[in-house]
C-alpha cells in the first residue's frame, strides 16, 4: 500500500461513464450478442429451408395464372378472327351498299368492343363503315389494309384511328380480310377492336387479386401493352420475357427496372385453332414482400424468442460481471480520490493478474504525477510570459494601424480636390474639409444623406440611382475607375461642371464608393472662348477663301487658256488645298452651330432606306476612285422622324470614311435593321481598324488615330464629332466596334416614328 498527498489540490474534469463502458456491461453485452447471433443463424436456416417451398408454390400459381390469361386472350382473339372471316365471306354476294351498311351496323352493335367496322374498295377507299364513320377515307396506306392484302389478318395493338378513340396509349388492334366478291364488294373488310377487351379479361381472371399482383401483356417486340402504370407503354428486357419468348412456361425471381424484386410467372399465347394470334406474352408479377409474408411472420416469432433469450443471458452476465469487476471498482474509487485532491492509498489486489498489473501501474502514475506538477507550474509561468509579450506586439500593431489611418485621413484632408465616400446606396459616409469648402455643407449635415438629394441636379437624380443599382447588381459600371464629366450643385443650388474619378473599394465584407471631385468651370470657360474664337476666325476666312477658290477653279478649268504643265500642277495643288480648307471651315461652323444650339432641323416622318441609297449614290464616285465597292444588304425598311439632309450627311461621312480606310478591292457592307422600337444603320469595312488607345477619343473634335493619317488619308477629324451630335439631336446614339485588320463597324440607332 502507498499514500500520496499532493502539494496543492489539482482538480480534474470528471466524466460520467456510460453504462456500456464498464466491464460488467461489456460482459452482459457479450452474452446478449451471442444469443442474438445464434437466433439469427437459426432464422437463416429456417428461411433457406422454408423459402424454397413457398417460392415454388407461389411461383407455380403465378405461372398457372399467366397461362390462363394467355389462353383466354387466344380464345377471345379467335372468336373475333372467326367472326370477321365469316362476315367477309357473307359480304361477297352483297348486291347493294345499303345491305353492307346494315350488316356492319348490326355486327358493331352485337359486340361492345368493336370500335369500327368498314369495307373498302380495291383501291383502299372506305365505301361503308359502321355508323357511317370514315366513309370516303383513303386507307390504302394503313397497316391493316396492306397486311390484309399480304395475307396477314391481324395487326397488333396501336393507338386508335377514330376521333376520341385514343388518349396516347395503345387502344385497339385490327382484324382485316380481303373480300373478293362477285357483286359490288371487292376490297378489304376491317374491324377495330377496343383494347378495353383485354382489361376486362384481366378483371375476370384476377378480380380483387389484381391489387396484390400485377398481370402484364407484352407485345412481341417487348412493349408493355397492358400492365401497372410504372411499366405500361415501356419496353422490357427481362429474363422472364426471354424465357417466355423461348416458349417456356414457369416462374423466377428477378429485379425490375423500378428497382423492386418480384416473383414472376410467365407464359406465351400460341393462338387457337384457325387464329394464329399476335404472339403476346403474359407476365404475372408479385412483390417478394407480399409473396413471403408467412415466412416473415415466422421470422418475427423467432426474433422475439431470440430477444427473450438475449435478456436472460444479459441478466446472467450481469451477476457474473459484478464478481469479476469488484477489484476494479476499488481501483476506480482510488482514482476518484486522486481526482478530488484527497490523500490516496492505491490498493494492490491479487484476485487475478490483470487487476494486480493495473494497481501497480496506478501507483506508479501517482508518483510520476507529483514530479510532473512542478514541471507544469514552470511551463505555466513561461506561457504567461509569452502571452504578455504577444499582447504587447498586438498593441504595437494596432497603434501602427491607427497611425496609418491618421496618415490616410491627413492626405485626404490635404488634397486640393474634395473627397467624398458613399455606401452602395449612395449615402455619404466620408466628407473631407475641402468638400465642405466647395459644396457648403458641413460634415454633420451631409453624412447619411443620399448624394442624389444634395449634390446632383434633380434632372440627373434618376441616372445616379440607375448607376448605383447596376453596381449593386453586377459590381461594374462604365463610370468606374476613369475620369467622367458631370454637373453637380452646391448648397445654394449653383450648378457647376466637375471631373469625377469614381472608385469601388472592397474590404472583405464591406464595399463602398470613393470619389475625388475636380471643379472644371475654368476649363469649360476656356473651351467656350476657344469655340467663339474658332467661329469668328472661320467667318472671317470663309469670304476671301470663297473668292480664291472660285478664281482657282476658273484657272484649273481652262477658262484662262492653256497653262504650262508646271503652273497647272501648282494651281491644282492650290485648288485642292483651298477646297480642303473651305471644308474644314464649314465643319467648324457646323460644330459651332451645334454647340450653340443654333442649328435648325427640318424634322419629318420618312423611310430610312431611301436616305441610305441616296448617300451611296453621292459617295459612289469617291468609292470608285478608292477602288472600293458598297454593298447594301437586303432587309426591311424603317420609318423614322428626322431631317433628311442631316441624316444623309451622317451616312455620307460614315461611307466615305469606310471607303477611305478600306484596302483596294475591298467591300463596305451597309445594313439596316429594326429591333425593339429602333432602327439601326451599320457601315462595316475591313481596313486597319481603330487602335484600342484611341477608342475613348474617336468622337472628340480634331481627333485622329495618328497625325500621319491626316496627311496620308486626308480629313479634319471633325466628321465623327458632327455625326454624333446630329444623331443625338435626333434622340439616337452612335457607336462603333473594331477588331484591327479584321472588321470595323460604325453604327447609329434612331427611334422609330
Amino acid at each position: 500500500m502507498s499514500a500520496f498527498q499532493p502539494g496543492r489540490p489539482r482538480r480534474m474534469k470528471r466524466r460520467r461513464l456510460l453504462p456500456l463502458t464498464t466491464l460488467g456491461a461489456w460482459l452482459a453485452f457479450a452474452f446478449s450478442a451471442l444469443s442474438v447471433l445464434l437466433t439469427l443463424l437459426l432464422a437463416l436456416v429456417i428461411e433457406r429451408t422454408v423459402s424454397r417451398d413457398v417460392a415454388a408454390n407461389i411461383g407455380s400459381s403465378l405461372a398457372e395464372l399467366a397461362q390462363q390469361t394467355a389462353s383466354r386472350l387466344d380464345r377471345g382473339l379467335f372468336e373475333r378472327h372467326r367472326e370477321i372471316l365469316l362476315m367477309s365471306e357473307r359480304l361477297r354476294d352483297a348486291d347493294t351498299w345499303r345491305e353492307v351498311q346494315a350488316d356492319l351496323d348490326a355486327t358493331r352493335n352485337s359486340y361492345r368492343y368493336y370500335l369500327w367496322l368498314g369495307l373498302t374498295d380495291e383501291k383502299g377507299v372506305v365505301q361503308a363503315g359502321s355508323g357511317g364513320a370514315r366513309k370516303g377515307d383513303d386507307v390504302s396506306q394503313t397497316p391493316w389494309f396492306r397486311s390484309a392484302r399480304a395475307g396477314n389478318h391481324l395487326v397488333d395493338v396501336h393507338s386508335g384511328e377514330l376521333p376520341g378513340a385514343s388518349d396516347g396509349l395503345p387502344r385497339q388492334f385490327d382484324i382485316a380480310f380481303p373480300v373478293q366478291g362477285t357483286g359490288i364488294t371487292n376490297g378489304v373488310l376491317a374491324a377495330h377492336v377496343s383494347w378495353e377487351w383485354a382489361k376486362d379479361v384481366r378483371q375476370v381472371i384476377f378480380g380483387a387479386a389484381a391489387r396484390r399482383m400485377d398481370p402484364l401483356i407484352v407485345a412481341a417486340d417487348g412493349s408493355v401493352l397492358l400492365g401497372p402504370p410504372d411499366a405500361e407503354g415501356g419496353k422490357l428486357q427481362l429474363a422472364s420475357l426471354q424465357r417466355a419468348q423461348a416458349r417456356e412456361r414457369g416462374y423466377l425471381i428477378e429485379q425490375w427496372p423500378n428497382g423492386q424484386k418480384y416473383l414472376v410467372g410467365f407464359a406465351r399465347s400460341n393462338g387457337f385453332l384457325g387464329s394464329p394470334g399476335l404472339g403476346w406474352y403474359v407476365l404475372v408479377r408479385q412483390e417478394l414482400g407480399t409473396a413471403y409474408a408467412p415466412l416473415r411472420e415466422l421470422q418475427q416469432r423467432i426474433a422475439i424468442a431470440g430477444a427473450l433469450l438475449a435478456i436472460l443471458f444479459s441478466i446472467i452476465g450481469w451477476f457474473a460481471a459484478r464478481a469479476v469487476t469488484r477489484p476494479l471498482k476499488e481501483l476506480t474509487a482510488a482514482a476518484r480520490r486522486l481526482e478530488s485532491g484527497d490523500p490516496v492509498e492505491v490498493p494492490t489486489s491479487h484476485g487475478y493478474r490483470e487487476v494486480e498489473v493495473l494497481g501497480t501501474a496506478l501507483k506508479s502514475m501517482v508518483e510520476r504525477l507529483h514530479s510532473k506538477g512542478d514541471e507544469l507550474a514552470t511551463l505555466n509561468g513561461q506561457l504567461e510570459q509569452r502571452v504578455q509579450q504577444r499582447t504587447a506586439e498586438l498593441q504595437e500593431a494596432f497603434e501602427r494601424v491607427q497611425a496609418n489611418e491618421h496618415r490616410v485621413q491627413t492626405i485626404i484632408e490635404s488634397a486640393q480636390d474634395p473627397f467624398i465616400g458613399t455606401d452602395l446606396d449612395g449615402r455619404v459616409t466620408d466628407w473631407s474639409s475641402r468638400a465642405e469648402a466647395v459644396f457648403g455643407w458641413a460634415r454633420e449635415e451631409v453624412v447619411g444623406r443620399r448624394i442624389s438629394e444634395v449634390l446632383v441636379p434633380p434632372r440627373y437624380a434618376t441616372n445616379v440611382e440607375v448607376t448605383l443599382e447596376q453596381v449593386r447588381r453586377t459590381g461594374h459600371s462604365a463610370a468606374l475607375n476613369r475620369p467622367v464629366e458631370r454637373v453637380m450643385i452646391d448648397r445654394q443650388g449653383r450648378e457647376f461642371p466637375v471631373e469625377l474619378r469614381l472608385g469601388l473599394v472592397s474590404t472583405g465584407e464591406q464595399r463602398f464608393f470613393t470619389a475625388f471631385v475636380h471643379d472644371i468651370s475654368r476649363r469649360k470657360e476656356v473651351e467656350r472662348m476657344k469655340d467663339e474664337f474658332i467661329s469668328t476666325v472661320s467667318h472671317e476666312l470663309r469670304t476671301p477663301l470663297t473668292a480664291i477658290y472660285g478664281s482657282l477653279n476658273l484657272l484649273t478649268s481652262g477658262m484662262a487658256g492653256e497653262l504650262p504643265p508646271d503652273v497647272m500642277q501648282l494651281l491644282t495643288i492650290s485648288h485642292e488645298s483651298t477646297e480642303r480648307l473651305i471644308r474644314l471651315i464649314n465643319e467648324m461652323l457646323d460644330l459651332e452651330k451645334i454647340a450653340s444650339g443654333k442649328i435648325e432641323y427640318r424634322m419629318a416622318a420618312q423611310p430610312l432606306r431611301p436616305l441610305l441609297e441616296q448617300a451611296i449614290r453621292d459617295t459612289g464616285a469617291y468609292a470608285e476612285s478608292m477602288r472600293v465597292q458598297f454593298h447594301l444588304l437586303p432587309g426591311a425598311d424603317a420609318r423614322i422622324y428626322g431631317d433628311a439632309d442631316r441624316l444623309v450627311q451622317v451616312c455620307v461621312n460614315l461611307l466615305s470614311n469606310a471607303a477611305k480606310f478600306s484596302p483596294p478591292g475591298g467591300e463596305v457592307e451597309i445594313t439596316l435593321q429594326v429591333d425593339e422600337g429602333k432602327a439601326r444603320v451599320a457601315v462595316a469595312d475591313h481596313g486597319p481598324g481603330v487602335p484600342p488607345e484611341f477608342h475613348e477619343r474617336i468622337f472628340q473634335r480634331f481627333a485622329q488615330a495618328d497625325a500621319s493619317d491626316r496627311r496620308a488619308q486626308g480629313g479634319t477629324g471633325l466628321g465623327l464629332a458632327i455625326c454624333r451630335s446630329i444623331i443625338e439631336a435626333h434622340g439616337g446614339r452612335m457607336g462603333f466596334t473594331s477588331e484591327p485588320d479584321v472588321r470595323t463597324e460604325f453604327f447609329f440607332e434612331l427611334p422609330l416614328a
